[in-house]
């Protein structure tokens, strides 16, 4: 019965509600935004999109993140791409009293339980925020298919769990393809960006990127049980996850500043690493970090940043890059004759082969 209410009150809602028209839900980078709230300083470990295609894209980042509100609206717009392969966005969103901190594993059975999948397994688990952080609001987006298509659900985060959850439809790219839900929320996604991050896992910038996904969430859908109050700010954990929410990519805004993918949802806890992993209206973005990597000289190699690295004639490998990896960047190719590894091929070469003539592993 309560959930019938809440269905009931949603829909309500959704006649209701007009959408403001200095925010245009496109998948691109209106000036209403403003400056950043949250810029990305790690690059993605999954995959560097190269495609520049509205629809299809090869690799998921997320570059910066805007949220403001207008009116009766929550918009919120992250620059970067979705992988075109059914990889997650997962967007969490505290913006009210109550929630939850840590997820429960009794929420809504949405997008085939992806939510819970997130949630304590009942060992005590369950992804954990920050402190300060209690997640009221859930929203997902995914796409891919050999036809183009974006699918996306949603569910409210009650304090002890249940609430309600729904699909909610499925559109294609940009300004034609935005999902119109019947709860009022609007969706897009333009995936042509191929600036931001690059590949790997150190430090990166997502600065300048002007195309991503964008959400509008009617501010009466966080009210489901009368209580909401007059919400004027909201706080926003998003990441990219893989498509069973089984496997979270390194991708968070706020960012890590230089980190693996981070692997399995419900043993993530946000509270451990450093920084916040989530940006909040009127926040301004931290700056992004100096980016640097090998640069590779003749008989030498330094850790600087490309700029630098050209100025003084260097070969740059790349941001992220380091002198002591594994390779090493700036290590020499390998004589294909240098039998015993010392860097020359002579006759020591030929009589390595000729003690060993014969030896079968």
């Amino acid at each position: 019965m309560k959930q019938i209410a809440t269905m009931t009150i949603m829909s309500l809602m959704a006649t209701t509600i007009t959408l403001a028209g200095n925010v245009n839900v496109d998948g691109t980078l209106d000036a209403a935004y403003g400056t950043p709230n949250s810029l990305q300083n790690t690059q993605t470990g999954f995959g560097d999109s190269t495609l520049g295609l509205p629809d299809f894209a090869d690799g998921s980042e997320l570059d910066a993140g805007y949220a403001i509100i207008t009116g009766d609206i929550l918009y919120i717009f992250l620059a970067g791409n979705l992988e075109s392969s059914f990889n997650k966005l997962d967007v969490f969103i505290d913006a009210r009293n109550g929630g939850q901190n840590r997820l429960r594993s009794d929420n809504p059975d949405v997008d085939y339980d992806g939510l819970n999948r997130m949630g304590d397994d009942g060992s005590g688990n369950g992804l954990t925020f920050d402190n300060g952080f209690d997640a009221d609001f859930w929203f997902s987006m995914t796409c891919g298919g050999d036809t183009f298509a974006t699918y996306a659900n949603a569910a409210t985060l009650p304090t002890k769990g249940a609430g309600f959850g729904e699909f909610l439809g499925s559109g294609g790219a940009g300004a034609e393809g935005v999902i119109e839900a019947s709860n009022g929320m609007q969706i897009a996604i333009n995936n042509s960006n191929t600036a931001g991050v690059g590949y790997g896992e150190g430090l990166g910038c997502g600065e300048g990127v002007t195309t991503g996904i964008e959400i509008a969430i009617p501010l009466g859908l966080f009210d489901w049980d009368g209580k909401g109050g007059n919400i004027t700010t909201a706080k926003i954990c998003a990441f990219v996850n893989n498509g069973s929410h089984d496997y979270v990519s390194n991708q968070v805004l706020g960012g890590l500043s230089g980190s693996p993918n981070l692997g399995e949802p419900r043993a993530v806890n946000f509270r451990k690493l450093s920084g916040l992993q989530y940006f909040m209206t009127g926040d301004i973005a931290d700056p992004c970090p100096e980016v640097s990597g090998a640069c590779c000289f003749d008989t030498d190699c330094s850790d600087l940043n490309e700029a630098d690295c050209v100025a003084l004639g260097g070969e740059y490998h790349g941001d992220g890059t380091f002198c002591n990896g594994n390779p090493a960047p700036c290590a020499p190719e390998p004589c294909a004759g240098d039998a015993n590894g010392d860097g020359e091929v002579n006759v020591e070469d030929i009589l390595e082969v000729i003690g060993n003539w014969g030896c079968t592993p």
